[in-house]
């Protein structure tokens, strides 16, 4: 039984792996959230090397003080 189970979702992994390879609709869809946290993390950095004349908060709301 247990058996089975191993080999369905073997397959199943297999089949998701085969379909992500050779359809790129398919692969953007799969990696979208991966690219959306890259943007956020870009976007965070790029306020973090802004103009920042250093009396401004931080963009987690500290006062930069450790």
């Amino acid at each position: 039984m247990i058996d089975l189970v191993v080999i369905a979702i073997s397959a199943i992994l297999c089949a998701l792996l085969l379909v992500w390879w050779r359809s790129p609709a398919f692969r953007s869809w799969i990696e979208a959230p991966k690219c959306f946290m890259l943007h956020q993390e870009r976007r965070f950095d790029d306020q973090m090397t802004g103009t920042r004349t250093g009396n401004e908060p931080f963009a987690d709301g500290g006062d930069g003080q450790v």
